[in-house]
């Protein structure tokens, strides 16, 4: 059931690190990191579309990282960079940033989009980060992530920044492209994509892709020390399938996406039946989008979509009471939208963005019920059946100015106004300054907020409950300061210091069971970053965060105090092997078991890719967890036929044998 779940010595020395190169795959491998930055265009459309002029600490993931490093979903891309935190319950992904990353919590606090569309659900607020993202990663060209609050151009659920995953051109794909995979667990997977750009500039591109996996061996110690079944068969079994149809001019574009992923969930969490395969949870999104660009005159450029989206979750719960009873839970959200921006240039030096968002969402249902019993030993009625709508309405408007030569000043507010939910208004200043010696200097300030779901507020049922109508918004204030410098012609350095106060923070009330608005958090951190390429083309990327959050009367759980990561990529053998190297190290984190903790850990991953010079194919071997190393992660606070459970246990070695084949 999508219920909310209540958030030494290192094993492993960290000798293998991963580069994250700037940039896209088509630059020269003796490009500069300083020119590589200078041509580092954001798609994210209500930015500066320059990197170096957002007021934030921003990262670029490109398509070729994805290749070269074998990330298979999102949530490994994502915590390979500083800031992030990924977790795994073997249901879903959880993606945390700056040390609120409560375990279970749907709600990512960060806004992800596709080309620019969002694709946060209007149920739990959640973004998929694993198999259940609505796009397949091969089709990604590259991922921006725009670190800090972006209320006031994006507003609710973008406290922590914006991931906008840009999507792979027809025009660059000019053909057919197939992809198929064999892995651990039995898993398969197979893509067939198409693009192409006629004569006439209209860009195409259609692919479908389908996964399917038995799923893996994974001993939990909890269930052996009640002296139960502890070995989990079939963990992460699931099968999916993904469609992603696009149609573009210069002006104009048309965007389809539909993916379902059903996966098989024998953990015996929510006191389910331990190995039960029929404890089954599935995630559907379908999401489309128009949208046009018109250029009224030499000044002025009038952006406008119309959208429109659908989620849909079901999940199927054994339990034997007795007798034996399958509870049914079921979410369907439907929204649909449109949004106009102006974007002014009429005056030197100034880029106004100025624009208007109207949101319906005309179904945010839920449902729950023991089929066969209505709500067993309760009544003959279902347990929950609970239908919603709301709308939104938001006004926003942004000024970019360009003061000097060298300075670059932001200044933007928002209004949003939920139907049923007080308004919130979200200004930002930020400041950038560039000295030739002394590298580029950012300051941003900023607020955002998050109203509380219809999940966080509706849920309730005989057995369980979350629900809790007076939940109040979460609101943040926040400040970042980042340096960028270049050390060296190939060799560049990064540092940010955020400070936050989290306030009415949304969370689970450990007594009650109950959604509830948590003590304030205060939050303070610094995350370092330094990159090199050399001639050859290897390229290096370390990092450090240091992350403090604190709060007065609760302790914080699943935050890693210290974290290092690291990504080297570098040709082996000659020009026609690539090896992708790349590990995290994490200090202990707190679990929301009465604080206790779960150990640091350290892992390593290694992706070896072979493209013969000439040939349109490629094949890699990625090898995950490389040294085997056990290690659990901080789980949602459940409860199984053998207790309380706050740690998951992880997967120990696998491995993926990827061929790709374009014609």
């Amino acid at each position: 059931m999508k219920r909310q779940r209540n958030p030494g010595l290192f094993a492993v020395v960290l000798c293998l690190w991963a580069g994250v190169a700037h940039g896209t795959s088509e630059l020269p491998d003796d490009i500069s990191l300083e020119d590589l930055v200078k041509v580092q265009v954001i798609s994210t459309p209500k930015f500066a579309l320059n990197a170096e002029f957002i007021p934030s600490s921003v990262s670029v993931l490109t398509r070729e990282d994805i290749r070269v490093y074998g990330w298979r979903t999102l949530a490994d891309a994502l915590r390979s960079l500083n800031g992030f935190t990924a977790t795994n319950d073997h249901t879903y992904s959880y993606i945390g940033a700056r040390g609120v990353s409560a375990p279970g919590d749907y709600r990512s606090r960060v806004q992800v989009l596709i080309d620019g569309m969002p694709t946060n659900e209007n149920i739990f607020g959640s973004a998929g980060f694993d198999g259940a993202f609505p796009l397949d990663i091969d089709l990604i060209e590259r991922i921006e992530v725009v670190r800090g609050p972006s209320a006031s151009v994006y507003g609710g659920d973008s406290t922590f920044g914006v991931i906008n995953v840009i999507t792979r051109s027809g025009g660059t794909l000019r053909g057919v492209e197939v992809a198929v995979a064999y892995g651990s667990g039995k898993s398969s997977e197979g893509r067939v994509s198409w693009g192409t750009l006629t004569e006439d500039g209209l860009d195409i591109m259609l692919s479908f892709s389908g996964a399917y996996s038995r799923g893996q061996r994974l001993n939990y110690q909890d269930m052996a020390n009640a002296g139960l079944d502890s070995v989990a068969q079939g963990v992460e079994g699931a099968q999916a399938g993904k469609f992603f149809a696009r149609v573009r001019t210069d002006n104009w574009r048309a965007t389809l996406l539909h993916s379902q992923r059903d996966q098989t969930v024998p953990t015996g969490s929510y006191a389910t039946l331990f190995n039960d395969d029929r404890h089954r949870e599935a995630d559907s999104y379908t999401l489309a989008e128009v949208a046009n660009d018109h250029r009224l005159n030499r000044e002025n450029t009038l952006q406008t979509r119309v959208y429109a989206g659908q989620y849909v979750y079901q999940g199927d719960f054994p339990y034997d009471y007795p007798p034996y009873v399958l509870n049914h839970d079921r979410a369907t959200g439907q929204w649909l939208g449109f949004e106009s921006r102006l974007l002014n240039t009429a005056w030197q030096g100034q880029r106004w963005t100025a624009g208007i968002e109207y949101k319906a969402n005309t179904r945010q249902n839920q449902k729950n019920e023991d089929i066969g019993y209505g709500c067993y030993d309760f009544s003959n009625t279902t347990c929950l059946d609970d239908q919603r709508r709301s709308h939104q309405f938001s006004l926003y408007a942004q000024d970019e100015i360009t003061v000097g030569d060298s300075t670059y000043l932001t200044l933007g507010l928002r209004h949003d106004r939920q139907n049923d939910m007080p308004g919130h208004w979200s200004p930002r200043l930020g400041l950038v300054h560039q000295n030739d010696s002394g590298g580029i200097f950012k300051f941003l300030y900023a607020t955002a907020f998050s109203d509380p779901t219809v999940y966080q507020r509706f849920y309730t049922t005989p057995t369980f409950s979350v629900g809790n109508p007076d939940l109040k918004p979460e609101r943040m204030r926040s400040i970042d300061l980042t340096w960028e410098q270049r050390v060296a012609a190939r060799t560049r350095f990064t540092s940010s210091l955020f400070f936050y106060r989290l306030q009415d923070l949304l969370g689970i009330d450990a007594s009650t069971g109950l959604s509830a608005n948590l003590p304030d958090v205060i939050g303070r951190g610094v995350e370092l970053e330094l990159q090199h390429r050399w001639l050859n083309g290897a390229a290096l990327r370390l990092g450090y965060t240091l992350q403090q959050p604190s709060t007065s009367s609760i302790y914080i759980e699943n935050v890693a105090r210290h974290s290092l990561r690291g990504n080297f990529s570098a040709p082996i053998f000659n020009t026609q092997w690539l090896a992708g190297l790349e590990g995290q190290l994490l200090s202990r984190r707190q679990t929301g078991d009465n604080g206790n903790w779960v150990a640091g850990y350290g892992v390593a991953n290694a992706n070896f890719t072979y493209k013969p010079s000439g040939k349109d194919w490629n094949v890699a071997l990625g090898i995950y967890n490389l040294f085997d190393h056990q290690y659990d992660d901080p789980s949602g606070l459940d409860t199984t036929l053998a207790g309380t459970r706050a740690q998951t246990p992880q997967f120990g070695r696998t491995f993926r044998l990827k061929f790709t084949a374009h014609f």
